[in-house]
């Protein structure tokens, strides 16, 4: 097939960047290597003015092979709205983010690394050039961390389920699905789970330029984590 990717100022019936990212996806379903894979945040903005999914991109050519025509046919019969409503300046997007440029960086939940620890996976802030780290908990009747402590405030939300907090040596309280919990910076705390379900929390907390860890002893579990950021990657 041909491999030739469109120029990134092309359009189809006026909806920006559409074409190139038809071709990536035929590139890419093909096992052809172009040098820019489908799925990077251009193709994400095109696909969420949309209001459509990589999944639907892909089976659409699939189906419909290199006739853009059909596939844009069905997009429509699928509501996307009209090119002015959709339109975005797809170069000047391009020469953002290769000049380093802030962009969206996604990454699936159950890619992220478990730490049993914490109660559930981590989403470590120096790992992904973000200074805010992260903690989807997961956590079974009869859970207990080990006591931690880290640098900078600690906020929990409850979304299912209930966690019995525990601060110093004599604070405790517990808190259920719809609440949110500050827990201090450099106190030492740590939560159980008590109840008879599962305990479904997120928590968030942020390290100080220049920290990597939290204080860390015997039986405490890892804290905070590093703030350096990347330069961003190529957008296509």
């Amino acid at each position: 097939m041909n491999t030739t990717l469109r120029s990134r100022e092309a359009s189809l019936e006026a909806y920006a960047w559409l074409p190139r990212m038809l071709d990536k996806a035929r590139a890419e379903l093909a096992g052809a290597r172009t040098g820019f894979p489908f799925g990077c945040p251009i193709d994400h903005t095109c696909m969420a003015r949309l209001g459509i999914d990589p999944a639907l991109v892909m089976d659409l050519v699939a189906r419909h092979g290199p006739d853009d025509a059909a596939i844009l046919a069905e997009l429509r019969q699928r509501g996307i709205p009209p090119p002015d409503e959709a339109w975005f300046d797809a170069p000047a997007l391009e020469e953002t983010l290769q000049q380093g440029g802030p962009y969206l960086r996604v990454r699936r939940v159950e890619a992220l690394p478990c730490d049993p620890d914490s109660g559930g996976r981590t989403f470590a802030g120096e790992d992904h050039g973000s200074s805010v780290s992260l903690v989807l908990i997961e956590a079974r009747p009869g859970y207990r961390q080990s006591p931690h402590v880290h640098p900078t405030e600690e906020v929990v939300a409850v979304h299912e389920g209930s966690a019995t907090f525990h601060l110093g040596e004599t604070q405790s309280r517990t808190v259920t699905a719809g609440e949110v919990v500050r827990v201090p910076a450099r106190v030492v705390h740590w939560l159980e789970n008590r109840g008879a379900e599962p305990l479904h929390a997120v928590a968030v907390h942020a390290a100080p330029t220049g920290s990597t860890h939290g204080d860390r002893s015997p039986d405490r579990a890892p804290s905070a984590f590093g703030v350096t950021r990347p330069r961003a990657s190529s957008s296509d």
